[in-house]
């Protein structure tokens, strides 16, 4: 027998030998005693339970809504669709009849140029968004239109303001570029825009 073959059969032998140590090491107890599976229903109380319960996460649905081309936008976060008005939780709107005043007096219809630039983005597309609240009929949504975060662009193209810190940045960064809203002096002084002025 070659000194391979002999080396193997002298480990398997050991450890035949040791398999009756091993079995009587173990000790009787719950964990051993204690059925893992059932082949029938069995009440548990979980107040007697110890395992780790671990949180799991919930898992946000995106939805795909087609917005059809007869949808209404009733102002630069808002729009309705089938019945259904769709608010974009981040964004808070430029009041739709708003006039801004430029640094050097020109008057700039600010809110309605918000409700075209929401139009462009949402009306006839597909939008992909985040359901953060229903209520009614009204859904509040986190939405991308072509890729693109509509309340961000919104707000980076200075035609509305952050509603959530998410945002903020995006604000920041319009206010320093005097995009939109922000040209205007009293907008800019208060970081929002107050109701509205249409004289």
């Amino acid at each position: 027998m070659r000194a391979g073959k002999r080396g193997f059969c002298a480990g398997a032998l050991a450890l035949l030998a040791a398999l009756p140590v091993l079995a009587a090491e173990l000790r009787p107890g719950s964990a051993s005693e204690e059925a893992i599976w059932t082949d029938h229903p069995v009440r548990i109380d979980r107040s007697k339970q110890t395992y780790e319960r671990i949180a799991v996460a919930p898992i946000p649905i995106l939805l795909r809504i087609p917005v059809s081309s007869r949808a209404v936008v009733l102002d630069g976060a808002s729009f309705e669709d089938r019945g259904r008005i769709y608010v974009l939780t981040d964004i808070v709107p430029v009041d739709s009849k708003r006039l801004c005043r430029n640094v050097d007096g020109a008057i700039v219809v600010c809110g309605r140029r918000s409700k075209m630039l929401l139009y462009g983005m949402v009306v006839g597309r597909t939008l992909f968004c985040n359901e953060d609240f229903r209520g009614g009929r009204v859904s509040f949504v986190t939405c991308r239109s072509r890729g693109k975060d509509v309340a961000e662009t919104l707000i980076a193209a200075g035609f509305g303001w952050a509603a959530t810190p998410r945002l903020q940045d995006a604000q920041d960064k319009a206010m320093q570029k005097f995009s939109g809203i922000w040209r205007d002096a009293v907008c800019l002084t208060l970081r929002r825009c107050p109701p509205r002025i249409t004289r």
